[in-house]
C-alpha cells in the first residue's frame, strides 16, 4: 500500500510531461519555409548567401567540430550536449546553456527571433530542431546555418565574414582563416581578431584542438597554423604562437564515461570497505 501514492505520483508526472510535450507540438511553429526565411534574413542584414560547395572545407570542419561535433551522426538534438548542459543550468538556475547543436542554432536564428533562453522557448527549440532534421538534410542545414550566423562587427553569413576580415571570398580561406573564424560564432565580440587579437588566438586554438580531436587535422598542421602570423584585412597582423601544445579535446562521450567509472569505483570501494567492517 506504501507504494501507491509513488506509483499515482509517478503516473501523473508522466501525464503531466506528455500533455506539456504535446502542447508544445501543437503550438511551436512548423520548419518550413527555410529558403524564404534565409531570404528574408538576407535583405535584413544584408548578407550574401553562397551555396555550401562556396565555403572552403576548412570553415566547415572548423564550424563542425567546434559547434556541433556529433552532427553528422545526431537528429538535431544532441543527448550528449543535454547532459553536459544540465551541470551549468542547474548551478546557474537557467536554461541558458543547452545543447546547443548546429541545428538548434539555426532554428532559434530563423524561427524564434534569437531567444531560446526561457525553459518554454528550449522545448520549442527542441521540437524545430527535431523538425528541421527530418525535413532538410544535412548539407541543407549546414549552408543555410553559414549563411545566417552573426560573426561580429555586424557581419552575418560566412561570404560576408570572410571579406570583412581577410578580404577574400569564403571560398578561399585557409586552415589558418577558417579555423580563427569559426571560433567566432561563440562570443562574436570577445573574439573578434580586430578589437581582441590575443583573444582571437586564444580561441583559435580550441577550435584546432577540436579538429584535431575529431581527425580533421593532426596535430602537426594544426602547430604549422599556429606558427604562421595571419593577416587581417588592413594590414594588421596576428603574430605567430609557437610552443602551443596541441593535445585534442576528449570527446564528452569519453569524458562520460570516466565520470561513470569514477563512480562505480568510489561505490565499489565503499562497499568493499563496509564488507571489512
Amino acid at each position: 500500500m506504501a507504494r501507491r501514492p509513488w506509483l499515482t505520483a509517478s503516473a501523473a508526472f508522466v501525464a503531466l510531461l506528455g500533455s506539456l510535450l504535446v502542447v508544445v507540438w501543437v503550438t511551436t511553429p512548423h520548419a518550413q519555409h527555410l529558403e524564404k526565411l534565409l531570404a528574408a534574413r538576407e535583405r535584413a542584414t544584408g548578407v550574401k548567401a553562397v551555396p555550401l560547395l562556396g565555403v572552403s572545407v576548412f570553415v566547415r570542419e572548423s564550424l563542425v567540430a567546434t559547434e556541433d561535433e556529433r552532427f553528422y551522426r545526431n537528429h538535431g538534438v544532441d543527448l550528449l550536449g543535454i547532459l553536459r548542459a544540465i551541470p551549468y543550468d542547474a548551478s546557474h538556475a537557467s536554461f541558458a546553456e543547452g545543447a546547443s547543436t548546429i541545428t538548434d542554432q539555426l532554428a532559434k536564428i530563423l524561427y524564434l527571433n534569437g531567444n531560446d533562453h526561457s525553459p518554454w522557448r528550449k522545448l520549442e527549440d527542441l521540437d524545430l530542431s527535431l523538425q528541421i532534421s527530418t525535413r532538410y538534410s544535412k548539407d541543407q542545414v549546414l549552408a543555410a546555418y553559414l549563411n545566417a550566423v552573426y560573426f561580429g562587427s555586424g557581419v552575418y553569413g560566412v561570404e560576408a565574414a570572410a571579406n570583412r576580415y581577410f578580404g577574400v571570398r569564403a571560398s578561399q580561406l585557409d586552415l589558418n582563416q577558417g579555423s580563427l573564424l569559426a571560433g567566432l560564432v561563440q562570443a562574436p565580440t570577445a573574439y573578434d581578431p580586430l578589437l581582441h587579437p590575443q583573444a582571437a588566438r586564444s580561441r583559435q586554438i580550441d577550435v584546432l584542438r577540436s579538429l584535431v580531436r575529431d581527425g580533421y587535422a593532426t596535430a602537426k598542421q594544426a602547430t604549422a597554423v599556429l606558427a604562421r602570423p595571419l593577416l587581417l584585412r588592413g594590414g594588421r597582423v596576428l603574430p605567430a604562437l609557437t610552443g602551443v601544445a596541441i593535445t585534442p579535446l576528449p570527446p564528452f562521450a569519453w569524458g562520460l564515461l570516466a565520470v561513470g567509472v569514477g563512480l562505480i569505483a568510489v561505490g565499489l570501494g565503499g562497499f568493499l570497505a563496509l564488507r571489512r567492517r
